[in-house]
């Protein structure tokens, strides 16, 4: 697997951020869930909260470096074209990209925001700590904290119709879109790839 993009195949570095990306999302969205006692199975203490949304937080501004060093990687690097889209499709595939990139840096931004209104700095992992990047002002937390909560909701709606329609892709259109930013190489790229190369041994 190259580590750049191809004109078929997204690179190693690009599907090492995407899988990064998508388990921070999705983990930091588990462990907040927890602390919020949204769920039946798991009571929080004040303890364990405190625990928690240093997690939560460490976790989401991680994401947003990630995202920030994706953002760079996808501008400098060329886009592979994995399928071929009406303008229609493209289109729409373009907006919900535009969408998922605007969502992945708000939803972190917003949530150091609202840490910061609360006057909490976070600690990432007892490594070392972040301070806040807004003045302490708990009048402004509620409205910060709302936009926060709705944004992740958003970016977890979004990448939901985003998964569908990759599986969408591989399973009824049978295209390369899921596989092309699968790790390893698309099962079809290989097979080219091999029978280039025994054609190539034969002459």
């Amino acid at each position: 697997m190259a580590f750049r993009n191809s004109e078929r195949e997204w690179g190693g570095f690009s599907k090492f951020l995407h899988w990064a990306i998508a388990l921070l999302i999705i983990g930091s969205s588990i462990f907040i869930l927890h602390v919020n006692d949204s769920t039946w199975w798991f009571k929080s203490t004040p303890q364990i909260f405190i625990q928690y949304i240093h997690v939560h937080k460490a976790l989401g501004l991680l994401a947003l470096l990630l995202v920030v060093a994706r953002l760079f990687w996808r501008l400098r690097e060329r886009v592979p074209v994995t399928s071929d889209l009406t303008p229609f499709e493209q289109k729409w595939s373009h907006r919900t990209h535009v969408a998922l990139y605007v969502l992945m840096i708000a939803v972190p931004l917003s949530g150091w925001i609202s840490s910061s209104l609360f006057g909490s700095p976070t600690k990432v992992f007892g490594l070392f700590t972040i301070p806040p990047i807004t003045p302490k002002y708990k009048p402004a937390l509620p409205a910060a904290y709302w936009t926060h909560f709705a944004l992740a909701w958003a970016i977890l709606t979004l990448a939901a119709f985003h998964a569908g329609a990759a599986l969408y892709h591989h399973f009824v259109r049978k295209d390369g879109v899921l596989r092309a930013m699968l790790p390893g190489r698309p099962k079809q790229q290989s097979e080219a790839g091999g029978e280039e190369a025994s054609s190539l041994a034969r002459r």
